[in-house]
């Protein structure tokens, strides 16, 4: 009887084309106790480091809290956000978020949970908010360390951020591994989806890997 021998996924298998060098690719961690295939969709475990501050001056003395799990989440930017008082009232109010670069995030009403590269609430205090009223998120370390795609998620691992480029045995501790990240085509019948993934799921994924300018072929 035959041998029967199985040839094993090749590294950066699943690749139509890419950017000239290796601008398409980047070093990273992988982890979550995982084995990588070349091809596997990755996502981005949310975690850094932020402290929040308030302007000196500000009239309100509600307080601003962080939140306690995931603070910063996988689409931070590090740098210093803006969170200023645009609508001042009794008990209330709301505030508008500026990322660092001062593009603006969006806006949270006092007592409401904000939810987008940053989480946190404030809450009313004594003494309401007036308009011009600031507190200041410094972002200063962002989590490097990718997962697989978990769709599900509420930890930051449902945005897909990029594709394993080869395989690595992540199970026992966290590895180094190339990461697929931007500017390629791929195969999309090679790329390795989450067991249970829905054909919506993998359509929001896809659509997160073309903003990074990673198309399915």
């Amino acid at each position: 009887m035959p041998t029967v021998l199985t040839e094993a996924r090749h590294d950066g298998g699943f690749l139509v084309s890419e950017a000239d060098g290796h601008r398409s690719r980047d070093v990273g961690t992988l982890g979550g106790a995982t084995k990588f295939l070349s091809g596997m969709v990755l996502a981005t475990l949310a975690g850094g480091a932020a402290t929040a501050t308030a302007k000196a001056g500000n009239a309100g003395n509600g307080v601003f809290t962080l939140d306690a799990t995931t603070p910063v989440l996988d689409t931070a930017m590090v740098g210093t956000y803006i969170v200023r008082c645009t609508a001042a009232a009794t008990n209330g109010g709301a505030f508008r978020v500026f990322d660092p670069s001062g593009d603006v995030l969006g806006d949270v009403a006092v007592g409401a949970t904000f939810n987008d590269q940053i989480k946190f609430v404030i809450a009313d205090g004594a003494v309401d908010f007036i308009i011009g009223d600031e507190f200041d998120v410094s972002v200063s370390v962002l989590s490097q360390t990718y997962v697989q795609l978990n769709p599900t998620a509420t930890d930051g691992t449902k945005i897909a951020t990029g594709v394993s480029f080869a395989t690595v045995d992540a199970t026992l501790s966290n590895q180094p591994g190339t990461i697929l990240k931007r500017d390629a085509e791929v195969n999309g019948s090679e790329l390795i989806w989450p067991t249970g993934a829905t054909g919506a799921q993998i359509a929001i994924a896809t659509a997160q890997l073309a903003a990074k300018g990673i198309v399915l072929r």
